[in-house]
């Protein structure tokens, strides 16, 4: 189940508008709307929406909900314990998952106001964080007294927006960045767990990767030095130090080395596929599996993306500057099999890893949702069965990885009700990884993994 909560003061809202924006937060998926009983229903991801009646009449209303909330709709956390790497740039503010962004995925909004510099602790809490959904394809309006400021500021423009969004106008673009904080403890609570799996685990390849989010390498300076974002390359260092029998994914250096490519996106939150290309080839030669190089993938292209930045900041220069997004089919596509379960593993039914090969739902174009259990069956045999506990992040690394493992069992953290434990076993898991962005993996991550090994 994904939570929708839309408020609005002031402003009016036609059916119309209600049915595209709940279309924005389906996780991919079609939407069926029935103006009599003033609901709209996703048949894909079980997401019933209920309008209240003033909706549906045009008058003013301030929020709309899904029916059932998501089980374990939230976390805490706690503790400061940050300092900024002078190698590093900056991070991104744990966040609670929001369902209602264009192309986004993870989880809750993670607010922790101890990290956060006491002048900008009450806007910094209200930062988001993700899940997986189809991208927005409609500005939030600006009168034209704002517009007009925003345009006048031009190249120099550097603005913290609403759910505290840096918009920053860099190298000819514009790029929404969120901060990111997170606590060592909380580190130490992902890394802990990560190390039972591999305890309990005998004879499994155990690995853990953390992965940076854009405001590590794209924060301007003085931002860095206001508090804007923490360091995540010292979350990263204190994971990597509290590992025993894993191997750590340097994801860092891997991305490090190309910020000047198009490894994140600029309106969204997430990596971009090339991002996370870089990413699995770490990972690839750290367990010795095979790995095409880019040149072997299908580059597929689409413009006009315009992600959660836009839709958490409400900065329309972020909606006037699409990104063009491009998803890489793998060499063996033709030669897999994809089947999708329930989060229970039942109900298995066949399916396309590339759900959509044009790219029009952009982050959505391989697994598509969350809330499942994927299985792949590749052509290679090499007897390797690779299992992979991950947020929205982890779901641009699984079409590069196709060619180095035998099969493949994608879970979701967030959505998984088996003991994560009995399951590998179950699937005859050689190799697992833990995979996931910075904010996740210093935040809420360990939380996720301890209730895997205890249900």
């Amino acid at each position: 189940m994904l939570l929708v909560k839309l408020k609005r003061k002031s402003e009016i809202i036609n059916i119309a508008v209600i049915a595209a924006l709940v279309l924005s937060s389906a996780s991919c998926s079609d939407i069926s709307k029935s103006a009599e009983a003033h609901t709209l229903h996703s048949a894909a991801s079980d997401v019933t929406v209920k309008l209240p009646d003033t909706a549906v009449s045009g008058e003013e209303w301030h929020e709309i909900r899904i029916i059932e909330e998501p089980k374990d709709a939230g976390f805490e956390t706690t503790g400061t314990e940050e300092t900024r790497s002078p190698s590093s740039s900056a991070v991104t503010k744990t966040a609670k998952e929001t369902t209602f962004p264009k192309q986004t995925t993870e989880e809750e909004i993670l607010s922790v106001e101890e990290d956060i510099p006491e002048t900008t602790a009450e806007t910094a809490a209200a930062a988001p964080e993700t899940t997986t959904t189809a991208a927005t394809t409609f500005p939030v309006q600006m009168n034209a007294e704002a517009q007009s400021s925003a345009a006048a500021q031009g190249k120099t423009y550097n603005v913290i927006g609403q759910n505290n969004i840096l918009v920053s106008y860099q190298d000819g673009h514009y790029r929404g960045l969120m901060g990111c904080f997170g606590t060592y403890s909380l580190c130490d609570t992902w890394a802990e767990a990560v190390n039972t799996f591999a305890a309990k685990l005998p004879g499994v390849n155990v690995y853990s990767m953390a992965v940076p989010i854009p405001s590590e390498f794209y924060t301007p300076q003085s931002f860095l030095d206001s508090g804007f974002t923490a360091s995540q390359y010292n979350k990263v260092k204190r994971i990597r130090e509290k590992l025993s029998g894993v191997r750590d994914i340097d994801a860092y250096s891997a991305l490090a080395a190309h910020t000047d490519e198009y490894i994140y996106s600029r309106t969204d939150h997430h990596w971009t596929p090339l991002g996370a290309y870089y990413a699995a080839q770490e990972f690839a030669k750290t367990a010795g599996v095979e790995f095409p190089e880019l040149d072997k993938y299908t580059p597929v292209s689409r413009s006009g993306y315009v992600g959660s930045m836009y839709t958490y900041s409400k900065d329309i220069h972020l909606y006037n500057d699409a990104e063009t997004f491009t998803m890489y089919i793998s060499p063996n596509a033709d030669k897999i099999s994809t089947t999708y379960y329930n989060t229970s593993f039942r109900g298995g039914y066949a399916g396309d890893l590339f759900v959509t090969r044009n790219a029009s739902a952009f982050y959505c174009s391989f697994i598509g949702s969350d809330d499942r259990i994927t299985h792949i069956k590749t052509n290679v045999k090499n007897g390797r069965t690779l299992t992979v506990f991950k947020q929205s992040y982890g779901n641009a690394l699984i079409p590069f990885l196709t060619s180095g493992f035998e099969d493949i069992y994608v879970c979701d953290m967030r959505y998984f009700d088996l003991n994560g434990l009995q399951f590998c076993k179950d699937v005859g898991t050689t190799d697992l990884l833990f995979a996931d962005c910075v904010m996740i993996a210093a935040g809420n991550g360990g939380k996720y993994l301890n209730l895997l090994l205890t249900k």
